[in-house]
């Protein structure tokens, strides 16, 4: 049966009403990720576009926004992406658990937080350099959390891990203030983000293992509730999306927001994160890294979509004074795809894309193999 095209352009896309318990509801808050789309966008795509019994993909899925909405919509779902830490973190709102194994490791980081000193690991040392970056009874929680999720296998330790990367900013001796991990001239400064407040890195109170057990029971009565809600199953792949079908799997629907032209980097705003779970990062070959490669790299992706799809393709996209976002469409359009639907969401009250993107275009076509 042919599938019939959904024109959405009475649709308010703006989303403009929805508060962080809307955009980080379900699995969405397990970790913080730069400029990643809101999950109303692809659940509502997925329940304009998606038949029953139909596969999503996302072939840049960051941290699996998308796959975590396919999957609480009853769709089998798969996604790809070059980046490690993604993957673990999609992996970590997807994946099941041990969940008795779970509540033993917060039992224990219960323990740990009445009496820190009795727990902590006799190292301080997390990497090359971690001596700047951490308080050493901080660096050395962080290292006891780490001995003891190595007992624990495949998803449940990937869970834990991905609990405690999250907070691992916050706990260094990182500015506040900052974005990107930075250290500040002094271990004492004023935090320009929070109302200059002082903040003296010698001396604040940053009780490891109280924050980690805080954060891995939000996360475990979260995910409970997920599995509990998705009929479909999840399958999150580092994988280049460049080769797509080298993976031989193949869908009806996919949805993504792709990586910009100048996009952020992602391996600094999270080296903590890489350098403390030992990710070997993908260096440049991370899409919009250079830019000059940027439209190539993106028509290689839209070709390897033309193969392994058979059905919708939705791309999010933010308008570029440029033409960037036209040409990646064009690039579409090329490739044998249909347009059948365009739309412009209006972006507020967000620091996105430095600020400079205003607007972002969600366009839909129809792909047959």
């Amino acid at each position: 049966m042919a599938r019939q095209a959904v024109k959405h352009r009475d649709v308010d896309w703006d989303f403009a009403d929805l508060g962080m318990k809307e955009t980080q509801a379900s699995t969405h808050f397990f970790h913080h990720w730069t400029a990643k789309f809101i999950p109303q966008i692809p659940r509502r795509l997925i329940e304009m576009y998606a038949r029953p019994g139909d596969v999503v993909l996302d072939p840049f899925m960051g941290c699996g926004t998308t796959l975590v909405e396919a999957a609480r919509l009853g769709h089998d779902t798969w996604g790809t992406d070059i980046n490690p830490l993604a993957v673990k973190i999609a992996r970590a709102k997807t994946a099941g658990i041990r969940h008795k194994v779970v509540g033993e490791f917060i039992e224990w980081l219960d323990e740990a937080a009445g009496r820190p000193e009795r727990h902590l690991a006799r190292s301080r040392h997390l990497f090359d350099g971690s001596d700047e970056w951490f308080r050493e009874d901080v660096a050395r929680a962080i290292k006891a959390i780490l001995n003891r999720a190595r007992r624990l296998g495949g998803n449940t330790r990937n869970f834990v891990e991905v609990g405690l990367s999250d907070l691992l900013k916050g706990m260094s001796n990182a500015r506040m203030d900052r974005t990107m991990p930075t250290l500040p001239d002094s271990p004492r400064y004023r935090d320009k983000k929070h109302y200059h407040r002082p903040v003296d890195n010698d001396t604040r109170e940053v009780n490891v293992f109280a924050r980690v057990r805080a954060q891995l029971r939000r996360m475990e009565h979260a995910l409970r509730e997920f599995r509990d809600e998705a009929t479909g199953s999840a399958a999150p792949v580092q994988h280049d999306a460049r080769r797509l079908c080298s993976l031989g799997r193949t869908a009806q629907v996919a949805i993504t927001s792709p990586p910009y032209w100048s996009a952020q980097n992602y391996q600094k705003l999270h080296s903590l994160s890489f350098r403390t779970l030992g990710l070997k990062e993908p260096g440049r070959a991370e899409i919009g890294r250079r830019a000059h490669d940027y439209l190539p790299d993106m028509g290689s992706v839209v070709e390897q979509l033309t193969q392994v799809l058979d059905g919708y393709f939705a791309l999010v996209i933010g308008e570029s004074q440029d033409g960037i976002h036209e040409a990646v469409r064009d690039q579409c359009l090329s490739a044998g795809m249909r347009l059948v639907d365009t739309s412009t969401r209006r972006l507020s009250n967000q620091a996105f894309f430095a600020k400079a993107v205003k607007r972002e275009l969600v366009y839909v076509f129809a792909c047959s193999r």
